[in-house]
């Protein structure tokens, strides 16, 4: 589960709550709708902690707020399920994959401004096989048949007039209370502030947002003063309806008894489309950190822990379209944004400068603040010059988590605009587009590779030159020019040694190994690819692990030792799933097909051929099937099995095969795999 950490503790909602968990026990979609600050987001947490037992592989929150524009939400869904879209996988397609079979609850959150967009996606999350639930979150209702819509109703009033013992069973007082007392220690309920407390309560009409705003006060007010002011100042505002103006009014009022220098950075907060951390705020908005603080004391800003040693803040939606409005009226929009695209695009020329020697730290860091890339990208399309800076430096970013569509959208509208560019920035976004086309099967890569090589050559950066030259090999590699493809990742490698990295020469000779695996040069690549394997575990990297394994178990097809490749292929199935590379995981599936086809077990060989060519079409890898090496390989293992078998039964293991779920084909893969006794026996 990623179920966000709650700092503060959860007030009543016990019945509301019961009803909740009832509705998903009965009901597929069921969303949770209210205005802006009612309690939706932390109920449904709350709901989904509770229902982990009984949503065995996970609960998933999936945070909506930040994104804008179409295309995002299911990316979104994905990146919370760990799905990749590898080689022209539909991000979709990759979610439904990933839910296949599982009991799954999915949460939700801010879909009102994306509703046609998580209707489409909800209606896709429901065809997936398997107990698959939807909890959304919305101020509208979806629109979705067979969709139960529960409103969220405010917290419960006191009626009448009672004592503290008796108003403080209510939960809207419950809640003040609790807010209060974390601002001032000492703050509790007495016969003389009581009346006072539920005035309030009752004035904010039990919205849990206007209340903890409001209880946020008691540091620095009695009850009885921040009830005069509410009297003084909470009036319906034009422009809105119900419980939105109640809540913008109470935000006016919050932000009024702010000092300047608060207002200020609430202002430039609402710059950020996500977290943030103390160094990006300081940087952005020029402040320190008690001020910051004193935000969060105020309930205007939220902190989150996500580990021992981190902490991010981040802003309720409905409290930074606030802010942001308020930003403009303070003609402060334009330095801020500055601001913020200038510290994103330093996060992501910092990251991109060191990618190579901590990927794994390198990728993490950009996850984080994706949301906030996005604005940034969002904002520099009216500079041309800066859209290409900041998308060149996240191209890698976006071909090594497999977002394709994004990223492919991105650096072809910063190619398009600056078509006459010559700098190293137009060199790396054609560098990251040829990659993310190679792996796509489209063959526009190497053109793209060609004059990123062409403009490196100008630009006289010897890394950059390197790489480009790997780019120009895969291309080829895809185009089933081996010979060629070897020549250029030698040239690569040679210009990678020269850099004195070890993780650099290891990335060099896993290409080399590649090329001649495809050449059929088993004497070379088997040694090759037995020091890659040992190099990539004792430098934690996971690529090299894999594709090294994957050679070997090449050589051992090539060699006529069907047994031995299935247990090399059992191992590298497990590196790829682990990798999270779904495409190779095909791979490796097929490659145990052509063992046991080798060792005498015709029909389950087709049958998981069968399923890895359903997986290919899902996946719409159609270019790796193609590649004339390993079309080569299965016509020396598959076409006798068919043929021992007969063509009826043939075709029936296939169709068996193709009809098997994802899950359902890896796990019978590796159960083959140890009947066989393969796995181990290769070391």
């Amino acid at each position: 589960q990623n179920l966000p950490t709650q700092l503060t503790s959860f007030i009543g909602r016990v019945g509301e709550q019961k009803t909740v968990q009832a509705l998903i026990e009965k009901h597929r979609v069921v969303t949770l709708v209210g205005a802006g600050g009612c309690g939706k987001t932390r109920l449904a947490i709350q709901v989904g902690a509770a229902e982990l037992e009984n949503f065995p592989d996970g609960v998933r929150f999936v945070d909506l707020a930040p994104l804008s524009g179409t295309g995002l939400v299911v990316d979104a869904i994905a990146t919370a399920l760990g799905a990749k879209t590898e080689a022209g996988l539909s991000a979709i397609n990759a979610v439904v994959r990933a839910l296949e079979g599982t009991q799954t609850l999915i949460i939700l959150d801010n879909c009102e401004h994306l509703l046609a967009e998580c209707a489409e996606a909800v209606s896709a999350l429901l065809r997936a096989g398997g107990d698959v639930r939807v909890l959304a979150t919305s101020r509208e209702p979806l629109g979705l048949a067979g969709e139960m819509m529960w409103r969220v109703p405010p917290l419960s009033l006191p009626d009448g007039e009672r004592s503290p013992d008796e108003v403080v069973k209510c939960e809207a007082v419950q809640l003040f209370v609790d807010r209060a007392t974390a601002a001032r220690a000492e703050f509790s309920l007495t016969s003389s502030n009581t009346a006072a407390v539920v005035e309030i309560c009752r004035i904010l009409e039990g919205l849990p947002l206007a209340i903890e705003l409001a209880a946020a006060r008691a540091k620095t007010l009695t009850p009885q003063d921040i009830r005069s002011r509410l009297s003084d100042r909470f009036r319906l505002l034009t422009g809105g309806r119900g419980r939105h103006q109640t809540l913008r009014s109470t935000i006016d009022w919050s932000y009024d008894l702010l000092p300047e220098n608060e207002r200020a950075l609430f202002r430039r907060l609402s710059v950020f489309a996500g977290g943030f951390d103390l160094q990006a705020m300081e940087a952005i908005c020029g402040d320190s950190l008690d001020t910051i603080e004193h935000l969060v004391d105020r309930s205007l800003v939220i902190v989150e822990q996500l580990s021992d040693e981190r902490l991010r803040y981040r802003l309720l939606e409905t409290l930074r379209h606030y802010a942001a409005e308020r930003v403009i009226e303070a003609g402060e929009e334009e330095d801020a944004r500055e601001r913020h695209f200038t510290y994103y695009l330093d996060v992501a020329e910092r990251t991109y400068a060191r990618r190579i020697e901590d990927e794994a730290a390198s990728l993490a860091l950009l996850d984080a603040d994706h949301d906030d890339f996005r604005a940034a990208l969002r904002w520099a399309r009216a500079r041309p010059r800066d859209l290409l800076r900041l998308a060149s430096a996240l191209g890698w970013f976006w071909h090594l988590r497999s977002y394709y569509r994004e990223g492919r959208a991105w650096l072809e509208e910063a190619l398009n605009v600056n078509a006459n560019d010559r700098s190293p920035d137009m060199a790396r976004a054609l560098w990251a587009l040829s990659m993310i086309l190679s792996w796509s099967g489209d063959a526009g890569a190497r053109q793209l590779a060609d004059r990123s090589l062409e403009l490196w050559q100008e630009n006289s950066e010897p890394l950059e030159l390197a790489l480009a030259l790997e780019s120009i090999g895969y291309s080829q590699f895809m185009a089933g020019e081996y010979a060629d493809a070897l020549r250029s990742m030698e040239d690569c490698l040679k210009q990678y040694r020269k850099f004195g990295s070890t993780k650099l020469v290891t990335r060099g000779r896993v290409n080399v190994g590649q090329m001649l695996v495809a050449l059929g040069d088993v004497e070379r690549t088997e040694p090759l690819a037995r020091e890659t394997l040992a190099e990539g575990r004792a430098q934690n990297e996971p690529k090299s692990i894999h594709y090294s394994l994957h050679y070997l178990g090449d050589c051992a097809l090539w060699r006529g030792e069907p047994q031995k490749a299935i247990g090399i292929y059992s191992e590298s199935l497990r590196a790829a799933l682990d990798y999270g590379n779904q495409m190779e995981a095909s791979t490796e599936m097929q490659g145990t097909a052509m063992g046991l086809a080798g060792s005498g077990r015709e029909e389950e060989a087709l049958r998981l051929y069968g399923a890895s060519c359903a997986r290919n079409k899902e996946l719409q890898t159609t270019a790796i099937d193609e590649i004339a090496f390993w079309v080569q390989l299965r016509e020396r293992y598959l076409t006798p099995a068919r043929e021992r078998l007969g063509p009826a039964a043939a075709e029936r293991a296939e169709t068996e095969g193709r009809a098997m779920g994802w899950a359902q084909a890896v796990a019978h893969a590796l159960q083959l795999a140890q009947e066989t006794r393969g796995t181990g026996q290769w070391h």
